[in-house]
């Protein structure tokens, strides 16, 4: 029953921008493990990366890593989410600072540079960057921050036990 309160609660995580940019997919699924260590990595260097260059603020998990099976049958991996101890939009220059912090590390891991800001409403702030095989990284402020990611992952179960242990 755990289980399916915690898939349930990862299914509504709020997602308030789309992809600026997506590249066409031209990678399948890898599986949950060699996903989580490559995108796990990716959430530590970005936020490394946010905090060296905007020292002020700090960030800490807001959710732990989880999965979620989708209406359309993927099933998603979702590495920790982490959140800013404060906004981000005037610190970093209207989010300068976010594409000059965060785009080395999404180039090394094989996203695109990030497009822009994406017009949503409700006064959000948000960039993403979609890779070949369908990951999104998408950093959100509207006071506080965001960074999170999603991973498509090939799993047949979606068990969040397949998550390996950090």
């Amino acid at each position: 029953m755990t289980g399916a309160l915690f898939l349930a609660g990862c299914e509504a995580r709020p997602t308030p921008g789309a992809p600026s940019s997506s590249p066409p997919r031209t990678a399948a699924p890898a599986p949950v493990a060699e996903s989580f260590t490559k995108y796990d990595a990716v959430r530590a260097e970005f936020i490394a990366a946010l905090e060296e260059k905007m020292p002020d603020i700090s960030w800490t998990v807001d959710e732990p890593a989880g999965m979620a099976l989708l209406k359309d049958g993927r099933c998603m991996l979702y590495p920790q989410t982490m959140k800013s101890s404060a906004d981000i939009v005037e610190p970093s220059k209207h989010f300068a600072e976010v594409f000059s912090a965060g785009d080395p590390i999404l180039a090394k891991h094989g996203f695109p540079a990030f497009d822009g800001t994406d017009p949503v409403p409700g006064g959000w702030v948000v960039a993403s960057s979609t890779d070949a095989a369908g990951a999104t990284v998408t950093v959100e402020s509207k006071s506080p921050a965001y960074l999170r990611i999603s991973v498509p992952v090939d799993s047949k179960a979606c068990d969040p036990k397949e998550i390996p242990a950090g």
